[in-house]
């Protein structure tokens, strides 16, 4: 729920009303799947009135698509902050790209509880496709664009796009782990065996990550 005290000013009000309908609503779906968030249970968890959520979105189905779409910024802004705060050289980029997927904000559960309601939804509601992915063009294209300058440097011949594809679907599986069991979950485990992934492509360049802190330490070499 949205802890931010209640502002001044018509417009902060407005926009602190329509954040507090979001985050109910992702409460509820949370709790109750898709199929079981009802406006009316969003009202009671956010203690507004039905009036107000109609007023900031149309319909129920406006409502889901706009809390998707802020988590879909949510997630996007994530990466690309670990990816601005790592070293520009592609081995320390890879991996706080894989460590930004890995980051406790992401890899929760009520974060992927919500991710999966909704990914459950795509053949019927069709629309959601472009939001639920993982794997913005974008990011696809750097991850693409970093093994090509692993092979220039290492003098590998891997094919760019099928490691990008190998990666990523590592990292959605281990995604479902924990969604499906958390309690058994290892995370440290997981990275560990991403890190493997990638130093058995790239032998020298990918150091273990550190299971204590989850910090990359980069080999120079």
């Amino acid at each position: 729920m949205n802890s931010v005290p209640r502002p001044t000013g018509r417009e902060a009000i407005k926009a602190w009303n329509r954040q507090k309908i979001i985050d109910a609503t992702i409460d509820v779906i949370n709790q109750y799947g898709i199929a079981g968030t009802t406006v009316a249970r969003v009202v009671e968890l956010a203690k507004v009135s039905m009036g107000l959520v109609n007023v900031h979105f149309k319909s129920k189905d406006a409502l889901l698509t706009q809390v998707l779409r802020q988590m879909a910024e949510a997630y996007s802004l994530h990466w690309r902050d670990r990816l601005n705060s790592a070293e520009q050289e592609p081995v320390a980029q890879l991996l706080a790209m894989v460590l930004a997927d890995f980051d406790a904000s992401v890899l929760n559960l009520k974060t992927l509880g919500v991710w999966f309601a909704f990914r459950a939804q795509v053949r019927a509601k069709p629309e959601y496709l472009d939001l639920i992915g993982t794997r913005e063009p974008e990011q696809v294209q750097l991850m693409i664009s970093l093994f090509r300058k692993l092979n220039r440097k290492t003098g590998q011949k891997h094919d760019p796009v099928i490691l990008t594809r190998l990666l990523s679907a590592m990292v959605e599986g281990m995604w479902t782990e924990f969604h499906l069991y958390p309690r058994e979950f290892d995370r440290a485990g997981a990275l560990q065996g991403v890190s493997l992934f990638l130093g058995v492509m790239y032998p020298d360049c990918f150091p273990p990550l550190d299971k204590r802190s989850s910090t990359v330490k980069i080999n120079s070499a």
